[in-house]
């Protein structure tokens, strides 16, 4: 990438049209000229961001305090070999391009001074020297969004699941009770041999309403699931409105939108049609067989009636075998939908953990590439410099979700969060949780067997996704050769911070890098003999733009232009 030029049409820096070369670009003046104000429009326009969320709402109000409420920042540029046109007003949410292009690399003097004390600042820092860590963060975010879903499923479909089994809980009392009715209708049946044939007839008619009866259950839910497919489809119809676009560049895309929405209403009519002619179907048949079972039950009284003028107790226990078995087998018909409910959580599992495995694969692929740039940056900066990354070492998103998930569940956990976050990954979370490894989780947390079984318990009954799609991060530190020992940055004083940071942001090859007044707090040893040098050389292989109010930077750096800032915004290039 390389900026060709920024123009602002209204705003306060009205007019402002300023070219920037390859190579080294500095933009000097006094204090208060607008450098920074300069480079925060590029950073606006170009939708470049910070390296930690802290700076982002202050560059963004910078950037929109001059710009106003009517201003536009207008920046030219070419990538790879492309010439684009990048442009942003101050009501814009997202710089509007005419391409796809890679943001530059820009950092405010606040940022140079307290990035390298910030976990997120020091992770990103990092990444700036990969070139594909923005699609393999993606990757990520777009598994985390796909657990999430599959959390939130499995939980309803658990909770369906214990409905179903509190329903199938009578079972075996009632096998019980069949089991007393048959051996009380057998004694009736060796009495009296005379009513054999009117028992057979009896329970020939019973399994067949038993039978009937499962059907027009079964029938009743696809009935509701068509009835609730067709509801949704036509609220789809009814709910696309669209407005219309008032450009006449746009006329075409008027009509393209309006031909999908026609094709895409075709589509969904005809999806309704044929549910309704389904659903018309499935009234017909249960209409059918209500008037079957009408008839069955009708033949069964009459056998009955013959029974049970016979004798009286053997109708009553007739009466109550056939109530008992028709329970039966309604129980029956929940257990095998809690059969496959049960089959389809477990799929559901299954999917969930390999996505876990998924995003730990990306994380680990993410580490093995910051690692070789920390071997990288050891090897350029050796010994003043000393850059050491650790795989997922940040749990503080992970704790903070895993303390948020027990919040109101009245168990005593938060002296356990911290051993969990670290002794028990989201995969083997998962795990446990699903399989209820009560003697497992316990023996990890080294914690009575009782208390992992009531905090798995609870675990269980509650949906996980926030905590399984925790931000679990590396952890990045960086140390300074001080009288002959390493010191971390967070002992370091403000100037010795700025050493660190500027000479690991001025390794970065891979995009162009926009600096604001990088000398502040530097003394002008380190800035002749390390940070000219280095931005020199950085300079040959990719664009680098600078603001400073000292003019040692621009000529011993050999910089390609220099623009001169004064108080009354006039602009004066060398």
């Amino acid at each position: 990438m390389l900026i060709k030029r920024i123009r602002v049409e209204e705003g306060f820096f009205n007019t402002l049209n300023l070219e920037f070369s390859p190579g080294l670009n500095v933009l000097i003046g006094g204090r208060g000229v607008g450098k920074t104000s300069v480079i925060e429009l590029l950073r606006f326009g170009l939708g470049a961001g910070t390296l930690f969320q802290n700076n982002s709402k202050e560059s963004t109000s910078h950037a929109l305090s001059i710009l106003q409420s009517s201003g536009r920042v207008v920046i030219d540029i070419n990538e790879n070999g492309v010439d684009m046109t990048i442009s942003r007003s101050a009501s814009d949410n997202y710089p509007l391009s005419n391409g796809q292009f890679s943001p530059p690399i820009i950092f405010s003097q606040n940022e140079i001074e307290t990035i390298s004390l910030n976990a997120e600042g020091k992770v990103n820092l990092v990444d700036t020297f990969i070139h594909n860590i923005a699609d393999k963060k993606n990757q990520l975010r777009s598994l985390c969004v796909e657990v999430n879903a599959i959390s939130t499923t499995i939980t309803s479909f658990k909770k369906e699941y214990a409905e179903i089994i509190e329903k199938t809980e009578s079972l075996p009392s009632l096998k019980q009770r069949e089991n007393e009715l048959v051996e009380q209708q057998q004694t009736f049946q060796k009495q009296n041999i005379a009513i054999k044939g009117s028992r057979e007839k009896i329970d020939k008619l019973q399994r067949e309403l038993s039978i009937i009866s499962v059907d027009s259950q079964r029938l009743s839910s696809i009935k509701q699931y068509f009835e609730a497919h067709v509801s949704q489809l036509n609220s789809i119809l009814d709910s696309v409105q669209l407005p219309l676009l008032d450009s006449s560049i746009l006329a075409p895309l008027n009509d393209l939108i309006q031909q999908s929405i026609l094709r895409d209403d075709e589509y969904i009519r005809s999806a309704v049609a044929n549910n309704q002619q389904t659903l018309h179907s499935v009234n017909v048949e249960m209409k059918t067989l209500n008037s079957i079972r009408t008839t069955l039950e009708e033949q069964s009284r009459e056998s009955r009636s013959k029974v049970e003028s016979f004798t009286e107790d053997a109708g009553i226990i007739l009466g109550e075998l056939w109530r008992v078995r028709e329970s039966i087998a309604q129980i029956e018909n929940w257990a095998l939908l809690g059969s496959e409910k049960l089959s389809r959580i477990n799929e559901q599992y299954q999917l969930c953990l390999n996505r876990l495995e998924r995003i730990s694969a990306l994380r680990q692929e993410i580490f093995q590439f910051r690692n070789a740039v920390a071997l990288k940056l050891n090897e350029n900066l050796s010994p003043s410099i000393h850059t050491s990354v650790t795989h997922l070492s940040d749990l503080r998103n992970y704790a903070e979700n895993l303390e948020n998930s027990f919040r109101g569940s009245g168990l005593k956990y938060k002296e356990l969060i911290q051993s969990i976050a670290e002794k028990i990954s989201p995969q083997w979370l998962l795990y446990y949780t699903s399989n209820l490894k009560y003697e497992e989780f316990s023996k990890v947390l080294g914690i009575p067997i009782d208390r992992a079984t009531r905090m798995l318990g609870y675990l269980n009954d509650i949906d996980l996704g926030a905590v399984l799609t925790s931000e679990i991060e590396d952890s990045v530190q960086f140390a300074l050769l001080d009288h002959g020992s390493y010191k971390f940055v967070e002992d370091l004083s403000i100037g010795q911070r700025c050493t660190v940071s500027l000479s690991v942001i001025l390794e970065n090859p891979n995009r162009v890098l926009v600096v604001d007044q990088p000398e502040n707090h530097l003394d002008n040893e380190f800035i002749v003999s390390t940070f000219v040098k280095s931005i020199i050389e950085r300079a040959k292989k990719v664009q680098t733009i600078v603001s400073s109010h000292k003019a040692n930077i621009p000529v011993l750096g050999g910089a390609s232009r220099v623009v001169g800032l004064d108080v009354r915004g006039l602009l004066k290039v060398y």
